[in-house]
Order: structure tokens, then sequence, then C-alpha cells
């Protein structure tokens, strides 16, 4: 199979001869878009080796905004829900507006270098949010490869902005116990105390269904969530998919809690919606995030403590537990980490305090 160069117009074009059809009649490929010869000289042993080894793709003549489009509705049954609508938010406000007239044979990495600078230099955007939008391109690119309608991924290996790990903060013993008594009888407390006192994440603590919490064995398992999207099977991710074991004042809690809840249900009546959760409305239906979020700075300004996240009772747990001598690898567990190199990774802060603690404790022990 032979080659030769033509120049057309101001550019540059490859003639790849093919072999002859069945009627014999002479086949011809063309390669446009090449602003010099050398340039077309260059690239014409790839375009060659590609046809002889049976590995050229046809470029694709489809806008990367129709592939992406057919691409998302393709990836909804794959995603959780909560995953899936994140997807789509990058794809219609980032993704799309910018990137979405090019051709998807056209794009290249100096079109995303472009955009990523754009995102994080004209708009604003955080680092962890630029690295989110580069996972929904690389995987979209991915998926075309695999699928043969591009030859590699772009997307691939692109660096975006280093995310700055951000500082934790947390609460003292004295802090968490002037927080939970003064919202003790907010109809959210158990929220705010599941929180604190088994590190639960807010996804987690928004799913709990009572047919998850084991009152006799003094344990609760953590199999749904529910996120702003709705709520999805905590079984797509191992981590969100745990037992974790109560506390006597916990399991008490949680008693009041099903009281409650009851006697809601009973005075609802037909109106109230049985979805069998732990933290609901009045009316039996899911709290939101935002919710949960105005109640808590509500909660946090009325007990009179440092302001911190939400999440942050998940690390207040931790770090408490850390400090109070708890095994990391039972730390790790509660917290549902994949490996203590997790927990060790994010603590790791604590590590020298927790020495001197544990080597003070040991010397008391050896010699009294």
């Amino acid at each position: 199979m032979k080659g030769h160069i033509r120049k057309r117009g101001n550019k540059y074009v490859i003639v790849v001869d093919l072999e002859r059809d069945h009627n014999n009649e002479r086949r011809q490929k063309w390669f446009s878009g090449y602003d010099t010869k050398k340039a077309a000289q260059k690239d014409m042993p790839r375009i060659l080796n590609e046809i002889n080894t049976g590995n050229f793709i046809e470029p694709s003549k489809e806008s990367f905004a129709a592939y992406l489009e057919k691409w998302i509705l393709n990836k909804r049954s794959r995603l959780k829900a909560s995953t899936f609508q994140v997807y789509k938010t990058h794809l219609r406000i980032h993704i799309i507006p910018k990137l979405g007239n090019y051709k998807l044979e056209k794009l290249n990495r100096l079109h995303l270098k472009t955009f990523f600078s754009y995102l994080e230099n004209d708009l604003g955007l955080a680092p962890a949010t630029i690295k989110k939008v580069h996972t929904v391109i690389s995987s979209a690119l991915s998926e075309a490869v695999e699928d043969g309608i591009v030859g590699k991924n772009v997307a691939a290996g692109l660096k975006t902005a280093r995310i700055e790990r951000k500082e934790i903060h947390v609460w003292d013993e004295k802090q968490l116990l002037q927080f939970l008594n003064s919202s003790k009888n907010d109809p959210l407390y158990i929220a705010f105390h599941l929180a604190a006192m088994t590190g639960m994440r807010r996804s987690e603590v928004l799913g709990l269904r009572w047919k998850d919490v084991d009152f006799k064995n003094s344990l609760l398992r953590t199999v749904v969530t529910h996120t702003p999207y709705g709520a999805s099977d905590g079984k797509t991710k191992a981590s969100f998919n745990r037992t974790i074991d109560l506390d006597e004042v916990t399991i008490t809690e949680l008693k009041k809690r099903k009281e409650r809840v009851d006697y809601e249900k009973e005075r609802a009546g037909r109106a109230y919606k049985d979805n069998d959760l732990v933290v609901c409305t009045s009316l039996g239906t899911h709290v939101t995030p935002r919710n949960l979020n105005r109640k808590w700075y509500q909660l946090k300004e009325d007990a009179n403590v440092p302001s911190i996240r939400f999440h942050d009772l998940r690390h207040t747990h931790a770090t408490l537990m850390l400090l109070q001598g708890i095994p990391v690898k039972v730390v790790a567990e509660r917290l549902g980490h994949s490996s203590i190199t997790t927990t060790l990774d994010t603590y790791n802060h604590l590590l020298p305090s927790i020495q001197r603690e544990a080597i003070a404790m040991f010397s008391k022990n050896l010699y009294n």
C-alpha cells in the first residue's frame, strides 16, 4: 500500500492508494489539513502503518457534543444517581459550551489544556472541581477509544491544577458534649448524634433505615445513602456498606427517635409516607442535605461552639478515638476506609501526640 502527498490550495494532503474494489476500480483515501509538506511527510508513515496493520480508525465526523449526549445516556444505568447528576451538570455547564463544537476527531490536548486553564483562571473553579471535569472528559474519550470511534484518549495523563488538602477542624470532647447537650431537643438531633458517635457520612445518616438498625446486637449497617439527587444502594461502593457497633447512649437515642417517628406516623395518618427512615420529616419524607445543613448551622450557633463542617463530625469521631488510644484498624473499619493507609494519611498529624501518650502509659504501667 502506497501513499503520496499533494498540494491543495494552501494546504497539503496525504493520498493513500487502497486495494481495488470488486469491480477493479481504483480506491483512494485522502487525509487533509496539513499546513506544510514536511508535516504531511512526517505523518504519512504512521497512517500507512495503521492501514497495513488493520489499526486504522475512520475519523469520526461527529461533534464532541453529539457524542457526549449519547454517551451520558448510556452511562445512566452504570452510575450511582448522584454521580450521574454530577456528570450531567459538568457536561451542561462547562464541557459542552466550550468543547462541544469541536469534531471528535479534531479534539486535541491543546484544546483541553486551554479549556482547563479557562476553568481555573477565568472561572476560578477549585482544583477538585476541575479534576472532576477532567474525569468526565477522560471517561467519555476512553469509551470512544474502546468503541473504535477515536484512536486515542487525548485527556489521558493530562495534568490539572494540584488539589491542596483541606485542613481538618475538629471539636474536643468538651465542645462536642456542649453541642450535643444543647441540641438534644431538636427533631433532627439524631442525625448529628449518629455522625458524631459513629463517624457516618452525611449521605449515610440521611439514608439510614430502621431495618438496618439492630437493637438486639447494638449495631447498624450502612446500606443506603441519600444525596441531593436521591437515594442509592450503598453496595455500589464497599466503604459505604459496613457494620458499625453502637454504644448504649446511641441505642437509647435511637429508641427515643423510634418512639417519636411512630407517634408522628400515627398523628399524620394517611398523609404519612413511610420510607422506613431514621432521619425524616414529620411526614416520613427524606430530609434533604440542604435542610440538614441549615439546621446544622443554626444549632452550632445556638450551642456557641467553634464553626466546623458537618463532615467534620466524622473527623471529630475519628480524632477522639485515636487520641483515646483506639487502634487505627478499628477506626478505619468504623469509617469505612478501604485500608488503614487512608486513615493514617488523613490523621497523621495526630500520631506524634498519640505516640507520646502511648509510651507514657507503657512506662507508667511497667514501673508502677
